[in-house]
C-alpha cells in the first residue's frame, strides 16, 4: 500500500478499537449500531486485502525468473553452436536453421518464445544423441536444458500469478477505500448527532482528525 492508504487503514482500525472499547457509549443506539456494523465489515475487507497484497510481492519472484532465464540462455546459446557446428559439419541446413540465432535475439524474446526456442533446441539434442557426444552435447547436456526450461517456466507461471492477485487485492483496496470514506463521513454525522458521551465524541473526532475532516470539530470532553 501507498503511505497514504495505510495511514487511512490505521485510521479506521483505531476507530474500531475506540468502538470495541467504549460499547456503552453507543451500544443502546440502533442508527450508530448499525454505522458501526457497515465500517467493520469493510475494515475487516481491508485488512484481508492489504495482507493479501503484502503478501504477494512479485520482487522475489521476478529475481528468482530472471536469474533462471538467463543461466537458460547461457546454456541454450553454447548449445545451439554445438549442435550448429554439427549440422555444418554433416550439411544439414535444416538443422542449422533450428540453431541459428545470436546471444542477443534470446536476450530479446519474450520468456515463452525463448522457452519455445529451448523445447526445439532440446528436441534437436535428443534426435541428435549420440552423435552430438563429439561436440559436449550428451544426455547431461540434455537433463540440464531439460532442467532450466522447466524452472524457467515454473517461476514464469509463479510470477505471472503473484502479480495477478496483487493487481486483484490492489483494485479491491480502492474500492474499499472508496467505501470507507463514504461510511466514516456517515458515521461522523451519527456520533455527533445521536451520541451523548462527549468524551467519547472527542476521542472519536481525534482518530479520525488524521483524514478527511476538513473545519469539523469534536466537542469538547466535559471536565
Amino acid at each position: 500500500m501507498k503511505d497514504g492508504q495505510s495511514n487511512y487503514l490505521n485510521m479506521v482500525n483505531a476507530v474500531l478499537k475506540l468502538f470495541s472499547d467504549n460499547l456503552a457509549a453507543w451500544n443502546g443506539i440502533v442508527v450508530v449500531v448499525d454505522g458501526f456494523k457497515q465500517l467493520k465489515e469493510t475494515g475487516l475487507s481491508l485488512n484481508d486485502a492489504a495482507t493479501k497484497q503484502s503478501d504477494n510481492d512479485p520482487k522475489g519472484h521476478t529475481a528468482a525468473k530472471e536469474r533462471s532465464r538467463d543461466a537458460l540462455e547461457n546454456l541454450l546459446y553454447r548449445t545451439a553452436l554445438r549442435v550448429r557446428s554439427y549440422a555444418r559439419k554433416i550439411d544439414d541446413d535444416v538443422l542449422a536453421g533450428k540453431t541459428l540465432f545470436s546471444r542477443s535475439e534470446l536476450d530479446r524474446l519474450k520468456t515463452n518464445d525463448l522457452l519455445t526456442r529451448g523445447r526445439v533446441v532440446l528436441d534437436v539434442c535428443r534426435d541428435n544423441l549420440p552423435a552430438l557426444a563429439a561436440y559436449q552435447v550428451d544426455q547431461k547436456t540434455v537433463d540440464s536444458l531439460s532442467e532450466y526450461i522447466e524452472r524457467t517456466a515454473e517461476l514464469y507461471a509463479k510470477r505471472d500469478t503473484v502479480i495477478d492477485q496483487r493487481m486483484e487485492a490492489t483494485e479491491r483496496l480502492a474500492r474499499l477505500f472508496s467505501q470507507a470514506r463514504k461510511q466514516l463521513k456517515a458515521l461522523d454525522d451519527l456520533v455527533e448527532g445521536f451520541v451523548d458521551d462527549d468524551t467519547f465524541v472527542a476521542e472519536y473526532f481525534n482518530a479520525r482528525r488524521i483524514h478527511d475532516l476538513k473545519g469539523r470539530k469534536a466537542k469538547p470532553a466535559e471536565e
